[in-house]
């Protein structure tokens, strides 16, 4: 009787001893897939960052592009304004031709 209480006991270790190794073996499993995720997670951080920087750097450029775009209209509009400015005031100022006999 002690012989199979023995053996049972020893049946029994034996099952214990190996779903501990199976734990063990699946713990290695998920810290390597842990470590994997960890290493994407700064790669897509490291790259959402790289991101971040070049859509500001193009966001500024368009903000100047912008404001260039506005200065150039303005000036263009202020020299078409000062144009017709200068051919109305030679068409209708009147002009001294040396004739005083004119009222």
């Amino acid at each position: 009787m002690a012989g199979k209480e023995l053996e049972r006991c020893q049946q029994q270790a034996d099952e214990v001893t190996e779903i501990m190794l199976d734990n063990c073996q699946k713990v290695m499993e998920r810290d390597g897939k842990l470590a994997e995720l960890e290493q994407r997670s700064d790669k897509l951080l490291d790259m959402s960052l790289a991101f971040s920087k070049t859509t500001n750097n193009l966001a500024q450029k368009k903000r100047w592009e912008n404001i260039r775009c506005r200065v150039y209209l303005g000036l263009a509009v202020a020299g078409g304004l000062l144009i017709i400015l200068i051919v109305l005031l030679v068409t209708f100022l009147p002009t001294s031709d040396g004739d005083s006999s004119q009222p």
